[in-house]
C-alpha cells in the first residue's frame, strides 16, 4: 500500500476557492446581467402603463430633422431670420419634451436618447442663432469643365470671391469613382456639338467652393448634408484634427490665395483601396475588442450595477485588489476603453458605406449629391494618436487631439458666440477667449451628458457626468497656467523632452484617475453597459467567459407598434 499524506484543511479551502475562481473565469452565469436588462425593459412599460412618462416614437425622430431643414431652405430674402429663431423656439419645446417626459431602453439603456437630443439642440443653436450659413458656409462639389478652362473662368463661382452669389447646378462627370480631384474625360461623342457647329471639348472634373445655392433641390441636398456633418470633412468648417487638406485639393479650391502650409503632400494620401482595407480592418478591431469588453463587464457585478465600487472584481482580477488602487484604475481604464472601443465600431461604418459605395457605383454616387464621395480624404480616423498627443500636449491634448471631435463644432461656435457679446477689449484678450472657449466647451459636454444620464431607467446621478467634464476644464486651465507662467519661473531654461513627456504623462494619469469615478460609477449604476451592441458574439458563442448565452445577441425588438387615441400618441416606438 501507498501511504497517502493528509492535506491541512486550510489548503484544502484554499485550494477550492482557487479551483472556483478559474471556473468563473471560464464560466460565469449571465443571469444576473440578462435579468437586469428585463427589469429596465418592464420598468418602462410600467411607467408607460402607469402614464409616469411617454412612448419615444421614431417620427421624433424626423420632426428633430425636418424642422430645422425646413427652416434651412428658406432664402435670406424670405425672412430667414425670423423663420429660423421661430423654428428653434420649436426646436427647443420638442427637445423638452423628450428629455422630461419621453424614456426609451434602446441606446445604452436610454443614455443617447439625452445625449444625442441635447446636441441636437446646440447643432441647431450654431446653424439657426449663432452663423448665418447662407454668407458662412460652403461645401467642396465637383463639376465639369473644359479640360483647357481653370475653376477660376470655368462657368463655376469661387464662393471664396463672392460668398452670395447663386450656385449653378451642372452635370457631374460620368467617370469611375477614383480619388484624384481631377479627370480628365473623352467628349461624349462625334456627333455632339456646340452652338451648332463646334466640336466638343474635353471635359475635367474640377473642386469648387459652393456656397448657400438657389436652386430648391440643391439646396436641399446642400442643407442636409449641413445637418447631417458632425466632423465637416467637405465643408468649410472642417475638424483641423481631421488633417490639411490635399495639395491638389487646395490648389482648385483656393487658386488665388493658396496656402501651402497648411496643404498635404499628394504623395502622402491614401488611395481609395488602401483606406477601405484600413477602415474594415478597424471594423473588425472593433468588433472584436467589443465583444471582449462587453463579456468582462458581464462577469463583473460593478459594471450593472450591483456591486460598490469596494467590492473586487472576478478571477483574475480580484488580485488587483491587493495593490492599493488597483481596481478603482482597472475599472475606470476599462470603462474608458468600452467608451473608446464603442464609439471606435460605431463611427468605423463611414468609410465602407460611402466611400465603398461611391466607388462601387460611381454613378449612382454621382446622381445623389455633387460632393465627392470617392475621395479618400473626406474619411480620417475618429481618434488622434494618443501617446503623442498626452506626451506632447497632456491633458489639453488628450482632450483637443486624441478624443473623438464629433462636438467640437457645436460646443466652440457656442463659445465664439458668447464672445461676441462681451466687450472687445475682454474678446480680443487670448487668455480670456482661451478661458471661455474651454469652459462653455466642457459645461455643454457635461450638460449633454448629463441629460444622458438623466433620461436613463436605471439609478443615476447626473451631476456626476456633469462634474467629470467640467473638472476636464479645470484640469486643463491648470495645466496651461503652469506652463505658460509658473513653469518659466521654475525652470529657467529649455526642459528636455524627456522630463517634459513625465511631467504631462503623470499630470494626465493623475487628473483622470482623481477625477474618472464621477463618470464611471454613474455608467455603472446607470444600466448603461447592459445594452448589446453587437449582433454575433464569438467569445459567448464559443461558450467563454459566460455561459449559456449563445451566438445571438440581439434577442429582443428594438421597435414597437402603437395605437393611442391620438395620432401623435401613435406610431412605431422605441423600445
Amino acid at each position: 500500500m501507498y501511504k497517502v499524506n493528509s492535506i491541512p484543511a486550510f489548503k484544502t479551502q484554499k485550494l477550492e476557492y482557487k479551483l472556483h475562481q478559474l471556473s468563473l473565469m471560464i464560466h460565469t452565469s449571465p443571469i444576473y446581467h440578462n435579468a437586469l436588462a428585463q427589469r429596465f425593459q418592464g420598468r418602462l412599460d410600467t411607467l408607460i402603463e402607469h402614464g409616469d412618462i411617454k412612448p419615444f416614437f421614431l417620427w421624433h425622430m424626423l420632426v428633430l430633422f425636418g424642422l430645422p431643414l425646413s427652416a434651412l431652405l428658406v432664402l435670406h430674402h424670405d425672412g430667414s431670420r425670423f423663420i429660423r429663431r421661430s423654428v428653434f423656439a420649436l426646436i427647443l419645446g420638442v427637445a423638452f419634451d423628450l428629455i422630461k417626459y419621453r424614456r426609451s431602453q434602446l441606446g445604452a439603456n436610454g443614455y443617447m436618447l439625452g445625449v444625442l437630443t441635447t446636441y441636437w439642440v446646440i447643432w441647431c443653436a450654431a446653424l439657426l442663432i449663432f452663423n448665418d450659413v447662407e454668407k458662412k458656409f460652403k461645401r467642396i462639389e465637383r463639376r465639369t469643365a473644359p479640360v483647357n478652362v481653370g475653376p477660376e473662368d470655368s462657368g463655376f463661382i469661387d464662393m471664396d470671391k463672392d460668398g452670395d452669389v447663386d450656385g449653378c447646378d451642372a452635370q457631374t462627370s460620368g467617370s469611375d469613382g477614383g480619388s484624384t480631384p481631377t479627370a480628365n474625360q473623352k467628349p461624349d461623342g462625334d456627333s455632339a456639338k456646340r452652338q451648332g457647329s463646334e466640336e466638343p471639348k474635353s471635359q475635367k472634373e474640377v473642386l469648387v467652393w459652393q456656397a448657400y445655392p438657389r436652386p430648391f433641390l440643391h439646396r436641399l441636398n446642400w442643407a442636409f448634408d449641413l445637418l447631417s456633418n458632425m466632423r465637416g470633412p467637405q465643408w468649410n468648417w472642417r475638424v483641423s484634427t481631421m488633417g490639411p487638406l490635399p495639395a491638389s485639393v487646395n490648389a482648385q479650391l483656393n487658386p488665388g490665395k493658396r496656402d501651402t502650409s497648411r496643404e498635404l503632400n499628394d504623395s502622402e494620401v491614401l488611395d481609395a483601396k488602401t483606406r477601405l482595407k484600413i477602415a474594415f480592418a478597424s471594423f473588425v478591431k472593433s468588433y472584436l475588442l467589443l465583444d471582449l469588453v462587453k463579456v468582462l463587464m458581464m462577469r463583473d457585478p460593478y459594471f450593472i450595477g450591483m456591486a460598490s465600487p469596494d467590492i473586487p472584481p472576478p478571477f483574475p482580477f480580484n488580485y488587483l485588489s491587493d495593490i492599493p488602487g488597483g481596481v478603482t484604475l482597472y475599472r475606470h481604464m476599462l470603462t474608458g476603453y468600452g467608451v473608446y472601443i464603442a464609439l471606435s465600431y460605431g463611427t468605423s461604418f463611414g468609410p465602407p458605406i460611402f466611400l465603398g459605395l461611391s466607388v462601387a457605383f460611381p454613378n449612382f454616387a454621382r446622381a445623389i449629391t455633387s460632393v465627392p464621395l470617392d475621395a479618400p480624404w473626406l474619411y480620417a480616423d475618429t481618434f488622434g494618436p494618443f501617446f503623442k498627443s498626452a506626451l506632447e500636449h497632456g491633458l489639453a491634448g488628450c482632450w483637443g487631439r486624441w478624443w473623438h471631435q464629433l462636438f467640437r463644432v457645436g460646443f466652440t461656435n457656442a463659445g465664439r458666440w458668447i464672445l461676441s457679446l462681451l466687450p472687445q477689449r475682454l474678446a480680443t484678450n487670448n487668455s480670456i477667449r482661451r478661458a471661455v472657449i474651454t469652459f462653455v466647451a466642457f459645461s455643454l459636454s457635461g450638460l449633454l451628458h448629463a441629460f444622458g444620464s438623466h433620461t436613463q431607467l436605471g439609478d443615476t446621478k447626473p451631476l456626476g457626468p456633469f462634474m467629470f467634464f467640467i473638472l476636464q476644464a479645470a484640469g486643463i486651465t491648470i495645466e496651461d497656467t503652469f506652463k505658460r507662467i509658473i513653469l518659466p519661473v521654475l525652470l529657467p531654461f529649455k526642459i528636455r523632452r524627456w522630463l517634459r513627456w513625465t511631467g504631462n504623462a503623470l499630470f494626465v494619469y493623475f487628473w483622470l484617475t482623481i477625477t474618472g469615478g464621477c463618470a464611471a460609477d454613474d455608467f455603472a449604476r446607470s444600466g448603461m453597459w447592459t445594452t448589446e451592441p453587437i449582433p454575433v458574439s464569438l467569445i459567448r458563442g464559443l461558450d467563454l467567459g459566460v455561459q449559456g448565452e449563445g451566438w445571438w445577441c440581439w434577442k429582443e425588438p428594438w421597435f414597437r407598434r402603437i395605437q393611442g387615441e391620438r395620432w401623435w400618441e401613435s406610431g412605431l416606438q422605441v423600445l
